[in-house]
Formats: C-alpha cells, structure tokens, sequence
C-alpha cells in the first residue's frame, strides 16, 4: 500500500492515478480534501480509473499525532510524498511554507524510520542548482554539481537543499531507503498554485485556439518533463528492488523559445505565440543530464513532441474538443 502526500496537486494525482492503474492500494492525502474533492475524483473518472484500491484522507504532515494515526491504521509500504508548499505560497506565508517543508518532509524521514517503510521517493528540484547555467559553463549539469546559496533565488530551493540534507542524513545514520528526482519544468494541463503557470499556458492555449505571451526572450532555454512522465519516474523508482543512487535528474528535453514554437506550430500551425523579448530569462539551468535515471529505470520518458501533444489532447478533450 502506498502513501501519496499532496495526492490532489498537479503531479500528485497523477501519481495517484497511475498507481491505481497497476492495481496498487493507494492512500491519498492532502492538507485540503474538501476543497479539491470534486475536481479530483472527475480527473480519475475521465481517466477511467477505478477508485476500488483508493481511499482519500485529509492530512497536514506538519502534525505528526495526524501521521501517526495514518501509519497506525493502515499498514503502508512506500510513501510518495508530493505534498509541499509551493514559492508564492512560501513568500505569503513563510511560517506555514517552513512548517510544511521543513517540519512536514522531516516528519515523514522520521515515519520511514519508524513504520519500516520500504521506500520513499520525493521531489526536489532542478532550483537547487541555482538561478543559471551559467554557473556551470553553460554545460549540463549532473547531480553531483552544486552551487552555494548566494546563488540561490527562491527559498523554495533551500528548502529543497535542506530536505535533500536531511534526508541523506536518514539514510547514512539508519539505512533507510529514501531518494529523489530534481525536476526540471514539469509541464502539463492542470495546474493551479504555481508560479510557473506559463508552463501549462504554453500548450493549454494554443489547444483552445487561444494566444499566448511567454514572459521571457525567445532565446531563453529551459529541460522540459511532461507531468506524466515525472510521476512514473517516481513510481518507477519505488518499486525497483534496489537504487543506485539517492538522487536523479528527471531530464528530459532542452530547447530555446524559437525551438518550443516551432514543436507547438507543428502541432497547432495557427497558434500564436509570443515572447517578452526585455523580459528576464527563467531563473534555472538550461539543460539536465539525466543519464543516471536512464540508467536506473527501464522507462522513457516521451519526446517534448508527444508529451505537448499529450498536454494539449487533455486540455482539448476538457473542453470539449476533439484531440489533435
């Protein structure tokens, strides 16, 4: 049985739904269940998902008496915790942001120990590595680089730098089995509570026949991983017997403003895409090597082609529309 924290959000349901997929029990929890419900239980029924093997709980994994009453009523062998504050939430509220990020993700290093939990998996993140590839010779960046905090923007990345510490820390002093990926922009149709909205924008509005304004240069360089493919990395790495590693890129794909347009017109030739060419670029690394996790799974992610296709099929079939 697994637990999925943040089992609601944009890559968390998708974990959800792909593990009930494969016939996995699954209890997915969130911080607001009552709110996100509706829209939850309608994203898994236009999957085809059957919700047999699932229940949903609400759970604040900053609590750990809430927690504890999870792990002592249901008998949990890996944990997939998506569950986290996201950046402009953080700023908001910097108290909740460290409550859930710091405390939260400890709690749970803490229950792997405690519930002899097989394995858990987490996101980190590609912000780790700092604002720029330029730190790294514009190169690809490999898991073993680092970059200090004065060249850190978001505290959402030392946040992830902190769990990453903690965590290895776990594993070193009690040899538990806990890893992560760093994603790289996850894009995909769905998402809410994120800073990077444009990462859904880019596909979704061209899918509805709607513009779109991209706020950075059409030179600028992003690695892009669609939603789908980011979740089955996690799932792929809990269920392998063994890892080779405590930490993965996720990769996938790296292309400039002009390159996303032209895979975009391709798919949509009338789309209308445009760039802020005195806007800044995107505050991360150009390019991921991901060979590692290419190496540790037998999984493919799909080409940043198929995954806009894809992304924008389910953007089309929610509207309404047929598929491209």
């Amino acid at each position: 049985m697994f637990l999925v924290t943040g089992g609601t959000g944009f890559i968390g349901k998708r974990v959800v739904a792909q593990l009930l997929q494969k016939n996995i029990q699954v209890i997915a929890t969130d911080i607001n269940t009552k709110n996100e419900m509706d829209s939850f239980e309608k994203y898994l029924s236009v999957k085809g998902v059957s919700i047999k093997d699932l229940e949903l709980l609400e759970l604040d994994i900053s609590s750990k008496q809430d927690l504890n009453n999870i792990f002592k009523n249901y008998k949990i062998s890996n944990i997939i915790a998506c569950g986290y504050q996201m950046s402009n939430l953080i700023d908001n509220n910097p108290i909740q942001g460290a409550e859930v990020n710091i405390v939260g993700m400890t709690n749970l290093f803490q229950a792997v120990l405690d519930n002899k939990i097989h394995r858990m998996i987490f996101p980190s993140s590609q912000s780790v590595y700092g604002t720029s590839s330029k730190l790294f010779n514009d190169q690809p960046v490999y898991e073993d680089d680092y970059c200090g905090l004065q060249h850190q923007l978001f505290t959402y990345a030392v946040m992830k730098l902190l769990n990453e510490f903690m965590a290895q820390k776990y594993v070193s002093m009690h040899n538990v089995s806990i890893a992560c990926t760093r994603p790289s922009v996850v894009f995909g149709y769905g998402r809410k509570r994120s800073s990077l909205m444009w990462a859904e924008e880019f596909a979704t509005n061209p899918a509805l026949g709607k513009p779109v304004h991209l706020p950075f240069p059409e030179s600028n360089k992003d690695n892009y991983i669609y939603v789908e493919d980011c979740a089955e990395q996690f799932i792929e790495l809990s269920l392998k017997e063994k890892l080779n590693h405590f930490v993965y890129n996720t990769g996938s794909e790296t292309v400039s403003g002009t390159e996303l347009k032209q895979i975009i017109n391709e798919l949509i030739p009338n789309a209308e895409i445009t760039f802020d060419e005195n806007g800044k670029p995107t505050p991360f690394i150009d390019d991921q090597n991901d060979q590692r996790i290419r190496k540790e799974l037998s999984f493919v992610p799909k080409s940043l082609k198929e995954g806009i296709r894809a992304h924008m099929n389910e953007a089309r079939i929610a509207n309404n529309l047929n598929p491209i």
